[in-house]
């Protein structure tokens, strides 16, 4: 099996165990809306946010230890596993000691035993699906990310309808369908025979070398997606957040896509690490992958506006503005992404680090420039430019490892129009018919790319009926 067949295959094991249930938890978006006042839903972001941010720091990332090292070292994987989960416990345990500074927080001070019950839950679900796909089983793991979208929406209708709890139903429901994830990987994959009773600690110390560099920039990059989320709560309101959050979800479609194409990438980056032709293999990926990603950004603008209607209560409308630098930030998230594999598969996860830091100063600083005249339209616009100068900082970086081709028609011009659209509908053009123009003028820019890859498929089908 060739390289592309096997990113390919990968991708399309991931794809169908995860977007149709990534594509329910996005119509539940009504649901939650009519369930959750824009204040509930407001705290539960910044509690979701808050677990986000102590992940990195609370399991060192050895999730991306875990992951990096069983790929290739076969005969280690006890080891890898054992010290994970060693790590992600301690480290949880630690973060328990925190508990009198939350407590000083009003926000957090009636629910934080529920912070550390996502934070944990996050981190067990991380490391035993992490090491998982490290070791080939990519059906399971797909498999997973089906049983805990299930899980999730189930869960949240018995306890936000059933018997309605609100905000802790909703928290419950995270925890529980992490935990139940958790233990069905660790038992179907039968983890539990790669578990040692001793600790090797130079192996240890080995995936820490690895994983502590990945802390900064775990953290910093959370700082460019969440750290908006609490000035938006302390500069303007709880209510003013649950807007944000909700209308950050039409773009999460983007992250979803490409998500599940990263879950195969990642593994086909680090095989392909050594290659003499990895600059051509990276080039004619990213091409593909850009192009997925412009088409469905320009569409989404085009039916952003009937789509946030019927997807989300009237109380929460008025923040679809934000909603189109959000999605094009998701489109520079993903090639940031894509170019941040190269630093992992090479193992210098210090260029990842100094990237991320970048955007984060420029994200920060223009979310305090912005929020005032501009409001969470300015944090948006924000966050689209930290991603933007995050992705030409990493591709100035990592030239040194391959060089990806940029083409003008394919490339250049069609990410420009779908800058254009945002700042048009962002700023008081909200036509629609001037969207289907742009998206029009895209589609054809990529008409050559469209029938090329139909033609790829269409052989690759008669291929396998022989």
């Amino acid at each position: 099996m060739n390289k592309y067949s096997k990113l390919a295959k990968n991708t399309s094991i991931f794809f169908i165990a995860n977007f149709g249930s990534k594509i329910l938890t996005f119509l539940l978006v009504r649901f939650y809306t009519e369930m959750l006042s824009p204040a509930e839903y407001g705290i539960i972001d910044l509690l979701s946010t808050t677990a986000s941010l102590a992940f990195p720091i609370v399991t060192l990332c050895i999730t991306e230890a875990a992951l990096r090292f069983s790929i290739d070292d076969t005969d280690n994987r006890g080891k890898i596993l054992t010290n994970g989960l060693l790590i992600t416990m301690l480290g949880n345990l630690a973060f328990v000691l925190t508990t009198p500074i939350f407590l000083q927080i009003e926000l957090f001070a009636e629910n934080v035993v529920w912070l550390y019950a996502l934070t944990l839950s996050n981190s067990l679900y991380a490391i035993i699906t992490h090491f998982s796909r490290g070791i080939g089983k990519t059906k399971l793991f797909a498999g997973a990310g089906l049983l805990h979208t299930v899980l999730q929406i189930g869960l949240n209708l018995l306890l936000l309808v059933a018997f309605p709890l609100g905000i802790k139903g909703y928290l419950i429901a995270s925890v529980l369908a992490n935990l139940l994830s958790s233990a069905f990987v660790f038992i179907c994959g039968r983890l539990g025979t790669y578990i040692i009773r001793n600790i090797d600690k130079k192996y240890l110390r080995l995936m820490l070398v690895y994983s502590i560099p990945l802390i900064p920039n775990s953290v910093f990059w959370w700082m460019m997606q969440s750290a908006n989320r609490y000035i938006i709560t302390y500069a303007i309101s709880e209510t003013a957040n649950g807007l944000y959050a909700v209308a950050n979800k039409i773009p999460t479609l983007i992250t979803t896509i490409s998500g599940i194409f990263f879950q195969a990438w990642q593994i086909s980056s680090v095989e392909e690490a050594e290659s003499e032709q990895k600059s051509h293999f990276y080039t004619k990926v990213f091409q593909a992958l850009s192009m997925v990603l412009i088409l469905a950004t320009s569409f989404l603008m085009v039916v952003l506006q009937p789509v946030y209607r019927l997807l989300t209560e009237a109380s929460y409308y008025e923040g679809w503005t934000c909603t189109p630098f959000l999605l094009c930030a998701m489109v520079y998230s993903c090639y940031s992404s894509f170019l941040g594999t190269n630093y992992v598969a090479m193992k210098k996860t210090n260029g990842v680090f100094f990237t991320t830091i970048l955007g984060a100063v420029v994200n920060m600083g223009l979310n305090v420039l912005l929020i005032g005249p501009m409001g969470i339209e300015g944090t948006a616009l924000a966050t689209c430019t930290a991603f933007f100068v995050t992705w030409v900082a990493r591709i100035i970086g990592t030239r040194q490892f391959v060089k990806i081709r940029y083409a003008v028609v394919t490339f250049w011009i069609p990410s420009a129009l779908i800058v254009a659209q945002a700042a048009l509908l962002t700023f008081g053009v909200h036509s629609i018919l001037v969207q289907c123009a742009f998206f029009v003028v895209v589609l054809l820019l990529y008409t050559k790319e469209i029938v090329r890859y139909l033609r790829i498929g269409w052989q690759w089908l008669a291929h396998k009926r022989k």
